[in-house]
């Protein structure tokens, strides 16, 4: 029986066709959600202490609902854990071109929701500095903490 060989990472550009990134004037600009701790649960009753959160990014879009991660549901987490994503968890992404770097406001709240009202439990505004790479900030609320991960690179895109 005969081994199959499998080449791992084959180029496909040909001689000189690679991109050249530093001509490049696109930018994908991304925020991740990474984790949210909770501490205090804003609940009645005693019996079920979970938060249901949603996100709110990047303020109103065309449609009704294509600002709300997630689009339908909430992320529910008992009082005194923690939720964590296994993979990058986007709440937010954006194609965008500039010429020079620039620096970009984007609206972002965390929201509990309740079967009578909505309450905002973090609002604020993250700064995205084009080209910066990757960093991390920690946004808190009333007994909420959430780890999120805001990253803008070049891209060919």
């Amino acid at each position: 029986m005969s081994r199959r060989v499998y080449v791992k990472g084959k180029k496909t550009y040909a001689k000189g066709q690679a991109p050249d990134l530093s001509k490049s004037n696109r930018y994908q600009n991304i925020i991740s959600l990474m984790s949210i701790r909770v501490e205090d649960v804003h609940e009645t009753s005693p019996i079920d202490r979970t938060g249901e959160f949603y996100f709110e990014v990047g303020g109103k879009g065309t449609l009704k609902h294509d600002y709300r991660v997630p689009h339908q549901g909430t992320v529910n987490i008992k009082e005194n854990l923690t939720y964590s994503a296994k993979q990058d968890f986007t709440l937010w992404i954006e194609f965008d071109e500039s010429d020079k770097a620039k620096t970009k406001q984007i609206p972002i709240k965390l929201r509990e929701h309740d079967a009578t009202r909505d309450d905002t439990v973090i609002k604020s505004e993250i700064p995205i500095v084009y080209g910066s790479g990757s960093k991390y900030e920690v946004l808190k609320g009333k007994g909420v903490a959430v780890k999120i991960k805001v990253s803008s690179r070049k891209t060919r895109f």
